[in-house]
């Protein structure tokens, strides 16, 4: 693609923390990983086989945690009919950042009739910490992409939730060549993060986005019907963009709720448009 062969042009000779870049490809009935280049903090684990044609692989972070002034650089394509299922080793940790934010950017390309599921483990921010978070997305319409984010609040020594002093989340996802999608999270806990509106005394939230030409109007009914099974303890709603998909956002108080019903309609998805069965991500 056009946007892939610019944009790595510009990352690599750039200073960052930790650089990844992988490309997928589709030979004979099988995804596998073509290139692969690592490196600083990032690195990324042998492709493992959860399902038979479909690698997983495992995004890991060798520095323990972020701190002040990290800048972080992904990028994976999958080619054409390549389907790949991505996460990380462990969570996110953000520590504490004096002089300069933490930032992410994220960037993935989609070619015809690819598939990539992305879940990464939560995001936990602890006190005052700052992070800024962009991931971008460009994708054929005939692509697949599903994506579940969750931010959580981590340990203070004061002992109280939210001491991080801000959380900014992007998220762009162009269809064709148009941006169709546009979400834009920012949490900041000194301007009632508990209120309503906000997180309404919840601690913890969680974001799906699936697009997708194969989730249709009867794939959204079967959503509601399960939807009734979802754990009482979470406060959630959903919508539907410009473009066929889903949009899903999660208030809970732990983050295994969010994980049951990410899983929920992942399984759900997995049914209904590729007739597979659900995959397990769980490292612990």
């Amino acid at each position: 693609m056009d946007e892939k062969a610019s944009i790595i042009g510009r990352v690599r000779g750039m200073n960052w923390s930790g650089l990844l870049q992988c490309t997928a490809v589709e030979k004979n009935g099988r995804t596998i990983v073509s290139d692969c280049y690592y490196e600083g903090a990032f690195k990324l684990a042998r492709p493992i086989y959860l399902h038979p044609s479909q690698p997983t692989i495992y995004l890991m972070h060798v520095g323990g945690g972020y701190v002040d002034g990290d800048r972080y650089k992904t990028e994976i394509s999958l080619q054409k009919q390549a389907r790949m299922i991505v996460t990380t080793q462990s969570a996110t940790k953000i520590y504490k950042t004096v002089k300069m934010p933490v930032q992410q950017y994220t960037s993935f390309f989609l070619d015809d009739q690819s598939v990539l599921e992305f879940f990464p483990d939560p995001v936990i921010a602890y006190e005052k910490a700052k992070f800024y978070q962009e991931t971008t997305v460009y994708m054929k319409a005939s692509a697949t992409f599903i994506y579940g984010d969750i931010i959580t609040p981590g340990w203070s020594e004061s002992g109280d939730l939210f001491r991080y002093d801000w959380i900014r989340s992007k998220l762009k996802i162009y269809h064709e060549g148009h941006l169709k999608l546009f979400d834009h999270l920012y949490l900041e806990p000194r301007k009632g993060i508990t209120d309503i509106f906000q997180m309404e005394g919840y601690t913890y939230i969680g974001s799906l986005f699936v697009v997708s030409p194969l989730i249709t109007k009867d794939v959204l009914k079967k959503l509601e019907k399960i939807a009734a099974h979802f754990p009482n303890e979470a406060h959630f709603g959903w919508s539907t963009p410009t473009v066929p998909g889903l949009v899903v956002r999660i208030l809970a108080r732990e983050t295994y709720i969010i994980e049951v019903i990410f899983q929920l309609i992942h399984q759900l998805i997995r049914e209904e448009c590729f007739q597979e069965g659900p995959i397990f991500l769980r490292k612990y």
